[in-house]
């Protein structure tokens, strides 16, 4: 791949306000590292500094994108025979095909990497959203190249548990998994986001999403 040399833009003010809203930031200056892959731009810390990358939206893209999106697992990405079906807790959610010992990968949740901007504007008003947050640079988004870890649900008491490893994000179990038990996650809303009411029927459900 030819290097290529950093490149630093200077923010207008809506780009300016944008940010702002997103991350709570005033960010006048942004230096980028451009990584070349394939038709996209990603974004890196350069230099020692945290670079961004003001990605411009293509809301047709990512309509049609939410359009296709449909419940599947893909099974690249599990270690184990996975099923979506009905849940009693959201919508639909995923099921153990086969009994699934406890401490063991079970599926790594995959999907478009996006920069905090893009995703905020993503998941602005929307009712259902797939973005996971990885990291202060990185969150990914589930519609986009999912593999079906997206539809996991929430629950107060759950049997997996997401672990980050080199940027990756992985489900692993908690405890023994029987076939047919649905597979839920705690998704750890942080307590100063707006609250989001939890159906997850466990004896240990806190009442909220968010973390109490």
């Amino acid at each position: 791949m030819r290097e290529q040399a950093p490149v630093v833009i200077k923010l207008n003010k809506a780009q300016r306000a944008q940010i702002r809203e997103a991350s709570g930031r005033d960010v006048a200056t942004l230096r980028i590292e451009p990584l070349e892959t394939g038709s996209r731009w990603l974004y890196a810390a350069g230099l020692g500094k945290e670079a961004w990358l003001l990605k411009h939206p293509d809301p047709g893209f990512y309509r049609s994108a939410k359009r296709k999106h449909q419940p599947r697992i893909d099974p690249r990405y599990s270690r184990f025979r996975l099923r979506i079906g009905p849940s009693c807790i959201h919508h639909v959610g995923v099921f153990a095909a086969e009994r699934i010992p406890a401490r063991r990968k079970v599926i790594e949740y995959t999907g478009e990497r996006v920069n905090p901007v893009e995703a905020y504007r993503r998941i602005k008003g929307a009712s259902r959203t797939y973005v996971f947050t990885v990291d202060k640079f990185w969150n990914v988004d589930g519609v986009v190249g999912g593999s079906g870890a997206e539809f996991v649900n929430h629950s107060c008491d759950p049997n997996l548990k997401s672990r980050i490893v080199a940027g990756r994000v992985l489900y692993q179990s908690l405890r023994p998994i029987e076939a047919g038990e649905e597979l839920t996650v705690d998704y750890h809303f942080p307590r100063a986001a707006p609250k989001v009411s939890c159906r997850c029927g466990s004896p240990k459900c806190r009442g909220t999403i968010n973390i109490n």
